[in-house]
């Protein structure tokens, strides 16, 4: 409840915000701001219960409704972002048509912004490769092929065709290991068919993984279970698994609702997840939080896989992302030890992106050459 008041209370600042920059920087009439501003109010009011509906009943009627609120949360923070730039400028330069030409430029810039972000959520994901050199690693399974999925949040926001071609992409580069980093779905998709249909085509020579992110504890636990279990994907909860004889796979908790739901610290969560580990082996972690990545590496992790942040989305989430985790996005290296921060497979929120892409990561280990 405190987070949905906190997040109600800024979200609702940042919509009058923009509102008041419309109309003060246009100067337009009573009538229209009497008509405008319950419209923007509104439109923010609407995201919370939207979610909320989403979460515990998933009903098919909610869609539309759920994807205004959704754009409408992109469109206004994208908007708060440009206007922020805006009024900043006009410290330098103070002059009533300024305020006024500027206000234009930054409403014709916001349209542009925003309808890029949703074209460019709307494309196929990215397939990323990445090669990592793990000393440990036996001859034999040299070029060792993990397909890394992540944050993809399944609900009704989510279409039939996004989760087709999500899944025969992955496919098609016929993993022998499919791991998955958390925040697979915000519903119990259950409910729908089609989608359990789709996501139980994905397979791969050792199985499927998944680790817990924040959404699971969200949505409960023991659902998440039941889902992966009737999913055939196979959950690693601060425990491990040695995948072809040679390598360990150990996949721990989202650390953070760990903390907090389950009184669990990180450091106990590892702890766990490595009590049967051979570190004479490759050691992959899977891990939804990535900051969790320095405390593994020094008991021994080799490769660390993680997601949660999504590069952010859109602005000004990108620049909090950037200041708030250690390890954002993309690829770390601290000695021998590496970690890939995925910005996500799908999409939270708004479907929408600006300066990142929805991947799929194919991972291939190598063994280390000079």
């Amino acid at each position: 409840m405190l987070f949905i008041l906190c997040f109600s209370a800024i979200y609702l600042s940042l919509n009058y915000y923009v509102y008041s920059r419309i109309v003060g920087g246009l100067n337009l009439q009573p009538g229209a701001r009497k008509i405008m501003l319950p419209c923007f109010l509104t439109l923010a009011a609407l995201f919370i219960p939207c979610q909320i509906l989403n979460r515990h009943f998933g009903a098919v009627w909610i869609s539309p409704i759920l994807y205004l609120s959704s754009v409408w949360l992109g469109l206004s923070s994208i908007a708060f972002s440009i206007f922020l730039i805006a009024d900043i400028s006009r410290i330098v330069i103070r002059t009533g048509k300024f305020r006024y030409y500027a206000t234009i430029s930054a409403l014709i810039l916001i349209v542009l912004t925003s309808g890029y972000s949703l074209y460019n959520q709307a494309g196929n994901p990215l397939i990323k490769e990445i090669t990592i050199p793990i000393r440990k690693l036996p001859p034999a399974l040299n070029g060792f092929t993990i397909v890394h999925l992540s944050d993809l949040h399944v609900d009704v926001s989510k279409s039939d065709h996004l989760l087709k071609n999500l899944v025969e992409k992955t496919l098609a580069l016929k993993p022998e290991l499919l791991v998955i980093t958390g925040d697979l779905f915000d519903t119990d998709i259950r409910r729908m068919d089609n989608f359990c249909r789709i996501l139980s085509g994905l397979n791969a020579k050792y199985g499927v993984y998944a680790v817990a992110g924040n959404h699971e504890f969200y949505n409960g636990i023991p659902l998440f279970m039941d889902i992966a279990e009737g999913l055939d994907i196979k959950v690693l909860r601060n425990t491990s698994v040695l995948i072809a004889e040679a390598i360990e796979l150990a996949g721990i908790d989202d650390a953070h609702e760990a903390k907090r739901f389950l009184n669990i610290s990180p450091e106990e969560n590892l702890s766990k997840a490595f009590e049967t580990v051979d570190f004479n082996k490759p050691v992959i972690l899977l891990s939804h939080q990535p900051d969790v990545f320095a405390l593994a590496r020094e008991m021994g992790v080799d490769l660390q896989l993680s997601g949660h942040t999504h590069a952010g989305q859109i602005p000004p989430m990108d620049l909090l992302v950037q200041i708030l985790y250690a390890y954002p996005f993309g690829m770390y290296q601290m000695a021998s030890s590496y970690l890939y921060t995925t910005c996500g497979s799908a999409f939270w929120g708004p479907p929408m992106r600006l300066f990142s892409r929805s991947e799929i990561v194919k991972v291939i280990l190598t063994t280390e050459t000079d």
